[in-house]
């Protein structure tokens, strides 16, 4: 609540507690006073009552916006609350040991690692989340083996997603996607870079994300995951026809999959 607002609620306490005892002692005799000075002071009395009114309706208009607002945020809560829970459990069947490169818990059907350098260069152009999926699948890249500080890195910033600390895997993800560009823990990095900002809020970001992993890294283990989330995050921007693109090639290219099981659910929904 700003100073302007106390300042209100401060005036129609006041003006509350004054208005009714001035109209009593208007009612009494005006000894002294003309009949223009009585009747002046009537109508100030009767401005300052509509000004009480009008003060008590923007204290309750107020008091239900707040009510509103905390709402809002107890349903933002919740919802993200449900999205930790399904991220933890999720990573919780993969990885039932703590988290070293061995036991990865997101390189789920990992690409071939080979020794040989990525064909594809440092410079990462701009990627546009809502472009149309290619008309065939992209050919698998060439990445590199992992370093022990890119496997460092990438552990540190996993564990902060089961630590909840969302801005902080986020901005470790990012710097370890930077890093570390063409390694096949870079398109894990970009999946769950994209996975913590859609947990907080931010969508669009996530999209570009998600959408990283199948244009740079096809191939990837966690290329099907991603365009399951592209699918779903989609509609749940209104975007139901590309969200149907997303979930529909997730079926046809990876089939036997329990993702496309989900995408079969979450299509079998939309309209």
């Amino acid at each position: 609540m700003n100073g302007k607002d106390i300042k209100i609620r401060s005036l129609a306490v006041v003006l509350s507690l004054t208005a009714p005892l001035a109209l009593s002692e208007s009612s009494q005799p005006t000894v002294g006073l003309s009949p223009s000075a009585a009747a002046d002071l009537l109508f100030q009395l009767e401005t300052l009552q509509q000004e009480v009114q009008h003060l008590r309706g923007q204290l309750e208009q107020q008091g239900h916006q707040l009510k509103l607002m905390k709402q809002s945020q107890r349903d933002r809560y919740i919802d993200l609350d449900k999205r930790i829970s399904l991220l933890m459990s999720a990573s919780a069947k993969k990885d039932s040991t703590p988290a070293t490169y061995s036991s990865q818990p997101v390189l789920s059907n990992p690409v071939p690692v080979q020794s040989s350098p990525q064909t594809v260069g440092n410079t990462e152009p701009s990627i546009d989340q809502t472009a149309s999926l290619p008309a065939t699948p992209l050919a698998p890249v060439s990445l590199k083996t992992p370093s022990a500080a890119a496997k460092e890195a990438y552990t540190q910033a996993y564990n902060l997603i089961h630590q909840r600390e969302f801005a902080q895997a986020e901005q470790a993800f990012s710097q370890f996607v930077m890093t570390y560009p063409d390694n096949t823990l870079t398109g894990n990095g970009y999946y769950w870079l994209g996975e913590v900002k859609l947990v907080q809020g931010k969508s669009e970001e996530a999209l570009e994300s998600f959408n990283t992993v199948i244009q740079k890294f096809p191939g990837h283990g966690k290329e099907k995951d991603a365009l399951y989330k592209l699918g779903t995050v989609n509609d749940q921007l209104g975007r139901t026809e590309q969200a149907k693109t997303y979930l529909q090639d997730v079926i046809q290219r990876f089939p036997n999959s329990k993702t496309a099981k989900l995408a079969a659910g979450y299509l079998s929904k939309l309209k």
